[in-house]
């Protein structure tokens, strides 16, 4: 009897531990990854028929990302996106991925890198002046999609951080959409806030997409639905100890 006993109370102290194990993991599933963070090195001036050396550089909390899954350069000229080109980069050492671009034609030009690693994504951009041309504005090249955000309008809870998501009306799949958060604390714009997107879509596993400041508190990236549907999207906000809020968003996809 003594036996059964001790065979019972053996079988339910394994059941706890796996119960226990399960427990950890599915915790440690849903812990918000560390934030890719990517860097580009780029020329800011360069004469016409020049190569510039293209280089960004991959780190994840701190430590170089050697395994991204893609990592490009988007090239087009001020008001000519629509004509631009993308060009792969190549991973040469310590997280830095590097191409080589000609620029034939005088004019300012915007270099934009797509890094896809670890389930984010992020698309930091820089701007080249080719010979004596300029910038027609003061702005950094995203005006150019910035019409229409009225949908998607949420603020953060708790405390005094506020994050207002804003989209486009209509949101087409397999379309480039321009995604901006407008982020304030105390009333008072939030800068150098680290800004990214959790993107997931009845259930799937969540895309992450860092967001770039592009003026004080104000930070936006581009993103593209692959499919149709109802998606939610929580902004998380997080600057220091002190800052980490998030709001949750649903943005429908036609």
């Amino acid at each position: 009897m003594k036996k059964i006993l001790f065979s019972l109370m053996a079988g339910l102290l394994v059941l706890g531990g796996c119960s226990q194990s399960e427990e950890e993991k599915t915790g440690k599933n849903d812990e918000v990854p560390q934030i890719i963070e990517a860097v580009i090195e780029a020329p800011e001036t360069i004469n016409p028929g020049g190569e510039a050396a293209l280089a960004v550089t991959v780190k994840q909390g701190g430590e170089a990302v050697t395994d991204a899954d893609e990592v490009k350069f988007e090239i087009w000229q001020e008001g000519q996106k629509e004509n631009g080109e993308m060009i792969e980069a190549k991973h040469g050492s310590e997280g830095k991925y590097t191409a080589d671009h000609v620029f034939t034609e005088e004019g300012l030009y915007y270099v934009q890198s797509h890094v896809t690693a670890r389930s984010q994504h992020t698309m930091p951009m820089v701007s080249i002046q080719v010979g004596k041309a300029k910038a027609e504005d003061s702005g950094t090249g995203h005006d150019q999609d910035d019409e229409g955000h009225e949908e998607g309008h949420s603020h953060g809870h708790g405390g005094e951080v506020s994050i207002e998501l804003q989209a486009p009306e209509q949101i087409q799949a397999n379309e480039q959409t321009q995604l901006s958060a407008m982020v304030d604390n105390e009333g008072e714009p939030l800068a150098d806030a680290k800004v990214k997107l959790e993107i997931s879509l009845n259930g799937d596993t969540p895309q992450w997409v860092n967001m770039s400041e592009t003026e004080p508190g104000k930070y936006t990236a581009g993103h593209q639905f692959i499919k149709a549907g109802t998606y939610i999207i929580t902004t998380h906000v997080e600057k220091g100890d002190d800052i980490h809020e998030h709001t949750e968003t649903e943005l429908t996809v036609h």
